[in-house]
């Protein structure tokens, strides 16, 4: 059995192509999955053990991904992924990984696919919400994937962040950032807006702010709920996820992605159809980006 670590997998040098291609190859895999409901202990309000198992017969692993949240913790959220070889039924553990790189890589990862596969085509203006790990890691897999297009960022300056991350990239001559401290004027003209925000009381705007073409990508899923029944398509990685929803029972057009990437269902259809992403993050996009990993570490 191998141990990974965080500083392990950095030194990688994993790219931003790779990442988005590892999620997209996961989605596709999705079918031929076992993804059973992730089961969730707590202890108290603030303190559970979540446990996300998943078996990829494709690349003979079966595991688990162990996340779990502890306050008095120096890192109070954390989540380790473990990898058992799937052709001796489980009866081996071949890796142990932390999994907290790999949670903010992958969720980051599959927004900028997100964006990839439901965007307009001639998409220019993201803007961009949370600022905080996950919400910088995209901003980086963006920035380097689409790296030969012409892309306005549009930040909200939540805790006066948005002009130090601005500065971060400012080597890179095919972006120009806009920093706003009112939502509603950052978003109104936007072609896709990624929430990374983890809590909102209440939606961010109302659905008449957006415009014709708009996607929205709410990684923490917060903020958008009276889209749902407003917007003309939502996509999700799990049905699963979503079930629960409000509006869930009264969705006209919905899918899941994967069901876009195999001819399933089409996707954007039109540049004027306004589409919702919620994408809660499954276990096979860890297990994948585990595995691809060791592969890495073998080589």
């Amino acid at each position: 059995m191998i141990n990974v670590t965080d500083e392990e997998i950095k030194a990688l040098n994993i790219t931003s192509k790779d990442m988005v291609n590892w999620v997209e190859y996961g989605l596709k895999l999705k079918p031929t999955c076992e993804l059973p409901p992730k089961t969730s202990l707590k202890h108290t309000n603030h303190i559970f053990v979540n446990f996300m198992p998943c078996m990829i017969p494709a690349l003979d692993v079966v595991g688990l991904k162990i996340v779990s949240r502890y306050p008095q913790r120096e890192v109070s959220l954390k989540s380790t992924i473990e990898i058992f070889d799937l052709e001796t039924g489980g009866e081996r553990l071949n890796a142990m990984l932390d999994g907290n790189l790999i949670t903010t890589w992958r969720t980051a990862a599959v927004a900028v696919h997100t964006i990839k596969t439901l965007a307009k085509k001639d998409f220019k203006n993201i803007a961009v919400i949370g600022l905080g790990e996950v919400g910088q890691a995209f901003l980086k897999i963006l920035l380097d994937y689409f790296n030969n297009k012409k892309l306005t960022i549009k930040l909200f300056n939540y805790k006066n962040r948005a002009n130090q991350i601005a500065a971060s990239f400012k080597n890179n001559p095919n972006v120009n950032f806009e920093i706003y401290e009112d939502y509603v004027e950052m978003a109104k003209d936007a072609d896709v807006i990624v929430s990374a925000v983890t809590y909102l009381e209440e939606d961010l705007a109302d659905p008449s702010v957006y415009k014709p073409g708009v996607l929205i990508v709410p990684i923490h899923t917060r903020g958008f709920i009276d889209c749902d029944l407003k917007f003309d398509k939502i996509f999700c990685d799990d049905y699963g996820h979503i079930s629960g929803f409000k509006y869930y029972n009264e969705y006209k057009n919905c899918h899941e992605v994967q069901e876009v990437l195999t001819n399933k269902c089409p996707g954007r259809e039109t540049d004027k159809e306004r589409i919702l992403a919620y994408n809660i993050g499954i276990a096979i996009h860890d297990l994948v980006f585990a595995k691809k990993i060791i592969d890495m570490i073998k080589r």
